[in-house]
């Protein structure tokens, strides 16, 4: 997987996914043109926030971006390249004063609520004079992304997606999932890439169906792991607490799509393979805290967390306690 980051703000982003796999986890990786698509194209210096998440599918790329500008007048966006891929746009906040022409033919654009969702298709030619403040998180997802999907799920493929901006709607599911994502954008350095993985597939299929037409094929009920799935699947998740690896590498080692196995391991374990890490990880810290006098820093590094900061925020979340505090407590 890569992961791109740009960010033109001080302040924090206030918080609120069939793939050939996740690759190359590197958040310094140089800006990719595709990830600063609104409607059209913009860069960060024009932006007040610009994160972005680089998630490698096969030869390409989907790109998952929160852009937010408070002022007014951004003006016209710059000219893209079209590829066959969708943009789905998902506006954080109320949005309007925005012309929008396609193929140089002039859109309906109306004013549209926060939550509304709109997808472009990226073979036309976009533009846009944006002349309102905005906060968007899209999602550029590639054809060769959808028929993954369709692939894994046994379905029939599916060539569009369509929700026009005169047809915007306020889809509270999508909004969910792309807030779900908005903590990563800010602290890509920290993403986990099971949790990552997991999203943009929650993402890409739930637009696929909403707007694509997406059938599964018909399938006879399935039930959890068999015990050596499981039993495969823990070790694998241990053997690596960073959690870098990939809903593939699990699903090719149990012998399952990854929808299967998804599905197989949330009926047999209560949870997604994202979370049961988590949960071990913090197990394994409670165990380091305990019986060694370790520092915080090698702790934090050895149970897979990015830095002491983002093991402390990780642990308090789960215990209602820092590290250091829950420490002491049991040293009582």
């Amino acid at each position: 997987m890569n992961i791109s980051e740009h960010d033109s703000s001080d302040g924090m982003i206030e918080p609120g996914l069939i793939s050939t796999g996740l690759r190359d986890f590197d958040h310094r990786r140089p800006h990719d043109r595709r990830s600063s698509v609104v409607i059209a194209q913009t860069t960060p210096d024009r932006v007040d926030v610009h994160k972005s998440l680089n998630v490698r599918c096969g030869e390409d790329d989907i790109v998952i971006t929160h852009m937010a500008k408070s002022a007014p007048s951004h003006g016209m966006t710059d000219p893209h390249i079209k590829s066959a891929a969708f943009t789905a746009c998902l506006h954080l906040t109320a949005f309007s004063d925005c012309d929008v022409w396609c193929d140089g033919t002039r859109e309906p654009s109306p004013p549209l609520p926060a939550g509304a969702v709109h997808i472009h298709d990226m073979r036309h030619a976009w533009s846009a004079d944006v002349q309102g403040p905005f906060s968007v998180v899209n999602f550029y997802i590639p054809q060769s992304a959808l028929d993954s999907i369709s692939d894994d799920l046994g379905a029939s493929r599916i060539d569009n997606m369509r929700c026009p901006m005169s047809d915007a709607k306020v889809d509270d599911v999508f909004k969910h999932l792309a807030l779900a994502l908005l903590p990563a954008l800010r602290e890509p350095d920290q993403a986990n890439k099971l949790f990552v993985d997991h999203a943009w597939r929650a993402v890409t299929a739930y637009l696929a169906r909403s707007y694509g037409a997406l059938r599964s094929a018909p399938a006879s009920r399935r039930g959890g792991l068999a015990p050596w799935q499981e039993r495969r699947a823990k070790e694998m998740l241990l053997a690596d607490l960073s959690g870098n690896l990939t809903l593939p590498d699990l699903a090719r080692a149990c012998r399952l799509s990854c929808s299967h196995f998804s599905q197989a391991f949330r009926m047999s374990v209560g949870c997604p393979p994202h979370q049961w890490l988590l949960v071990k990880r913090v197990e394994r810290a409670k165990h380091l805290l305990l019986n060694t006098s370790r520092s915080l820093s090698d702790i934090a590094l050895e149970t897979g967390f990015s830095d002491q900061s983002h093991f402390t925020r990780v642990f308090a979340q789960r215990v209602s306690s820092s590290p250091a505090a829950w420490r002491r407590a049991q040293e009582r």
